[in-house]
């Protein structure tokens, strides 16, 4: 009686903060891209809680995180009950409000916590793989395990990605967090109006990356309906987080969708910045492919990620290594306002020997890098031997990339090798090609090495 009554007491406290909060916020630049009727309650630099209310019922909230503008994710798992490295280990439950103590505590952007991944009643809950800080924290479920539809949620530190669920796609996966819930297709009570929790991700540019995280929780909805709200957000992958007890949001310390229940995980996001000056990659030519004797052309296109407008002869693309005959700089032909995307685009000198060649590259303002990190294009120049399967090479490459493979330059240097050493097969009984695969081999072990020593750096 005690706690139940303390409870109350807390509700009758907090509930009227919600409801002043509630108030619509001051519009902002986020805000103004809200589907009709939802309003912004809550904000920081780089995130937006979004309400929508209904008559007689209760309300749905969305939280937008940009990633581009560096808001944060974190996993959040309540203590094993020993110290245990052991990824079998449960973690045990706790409150939501204990979860966003820790992570005010811990982070001073802290912002909001999401109970879940967790479906009560749902067998597969210790198999709804967590990965953290690339450090697996729960082992995922097996093909054998796979009763139902999984999906699977990647966040790096611009972008996230939403896919189908397989056990090698999560084992391999090299972003630094990995979530696991239930795919859209797991239909959970799809027409009961329970609490639910979702997760989208967006690509509010086009530009092919997912820099927005959306973040739907209601203490009332179908699943139709929660899916509807965040393909209104421009959702464009979902995946189910969390339903019944498990579907809370605390943000800035006010419980706006709230249970009893105790959560085993959480999510917290925290606010980022936007800084005046800044440059975010948004696609380059990372591993172009020619023969030898051939020139590779570059593009390099940038989105202005600042606060600033970029002015000609002020802001530029600035060579840091290797400008392969496309010189020091390359200039932006006319202002590049907030938001805006920049395309440069140049052709190399031809290159004479086979090998893997690297460019670097930065935007600067006045001298100054506005570029979080170089931007790296590194050439593959195939011998004439090999000319023939540049297609080939360039398909697997695609792939790679695709996948976000950290070793792509091993990858390819063991395919070239592979096919060195076919060629030696091929041409045993005449040798006549013999030398120049012979000093090709060489290359091939000699930069192998050295990507190899490279890593263990």
């Amino acid at each position: 009686m005690p706690k139940t009554f303390n409870r109350i007491l807390l509700l009758l406290w907090v509930i009227p903060a919600v409801l002043l909060s509630a108030r619509p916020a001051t519009a902002s630049r986020a805000a103004q891209q809200a589907p009709p009727d939802f309003y912004a309650v809550a904000e920081a630099p780089a995130v937006t809680l979004y309400r929508k209310d209904y008559p007689g019922g209760t309300p749905d909230y969305v939280l937008m995180v940009n990633l581009a503008h560096h808001a944060a994710v974190q996993l959040l798992t309540g203590q094993t009950p020993a110290p245990s490295q052991d990824a079998d280990a449960p973690f045990t439950p706790q409150p939501l409000d204990n979860f966003w103590a820790e992570f005010q505590n811990d982070d001073e952007g802290a912002f909001c916590v999401i109970g879940g991944p967790f479906f009560p009643d749902e067998p597969i809950n210790e198999r709804l793989g967590l990965k953290s800080n690339g450090i697996l924290r729960r082992p995922g479920a097996t093909a054998a395990e796979m009763v139902t539809p999984l999906a699977m949620l990647e966040v790096w530190d611009e972008s996230a990605r939403i896919s189908p669920y397989t056990e090698t796609a999560f084992q391999q996966s090299a972003a630094p967090l990995v979530v696991v819930g239930l795919s859209p297709q797991a239909e959970r009570q799809p027409q009961n109006f329970t609490s639910r929790s979702l997760l989208g991700v967006q690509d509010r540019d086009g530009d092919g990356t997912f820099e927005t995280l959306l973040v739907f929780v209601s203490k009332t909805t179908r699943q139709s309906d929660a899916v509807e709200v965040l393909r209104s957000f421009g959702a464009q992958e979902i995946l189910l987080l969390a339903d019944g007890e498990a579907a809370q949001i605390n943000c800035q310390g006010l419980p706006y969708v709230f249970s009893e229940g105790q959560v085993p995980v959480a999510l917290g996001v925290a606010a980022g910045f936007i800084a005046d000056y800044e440059s975010a990659l948004v696609r380059h030519t990372e591993w172009p492919i020619a023969a030898e004797g051939e020139s590779v052309k570059v593009e390099i296109v940038v989105r202005n990620n600042g606060n600033q407008i970029w002015q000609p002869g002020e802001v530029y693309l600035a060579n840091l290594r290797n400008d392969w005959g496309a010189g020091s700089r390359l200039e932006i032909g006319a202002a590049v306002a907030p938001g805006e995307m920049v395309s440069f685009s140049f052709l190399s000198q031809p290159f004479k020997r086979p090998g893997v060649y690297t460019s670097q590259w930065t935007i600067q303002r006045n001298g100054q890098n506005i570029s979080a990190r170089p931007i790296v294009v590194n050439a593959v120049i195939l011998p004439q031997e090999l000319a023939s399967r540049k297609q080939e090479l360039e398909a697997q490459v695609r792939e790679w990339a695709r996948q976000k493979l950290e070793n792509i330059e091993e990858l390819i240097l063991n395919w070239i090798e592979s096919q060195v050493r076919r060629g030696f097969d091929r041409i045993c009984p005449s040798a006549a090609l013999l030398p120049t695969l012979t000093l090709l081999t060489g290359w091939v072990n000699s930069r192998l090495s050295r990507s190899k020593k490279g890593k263990r750096r």
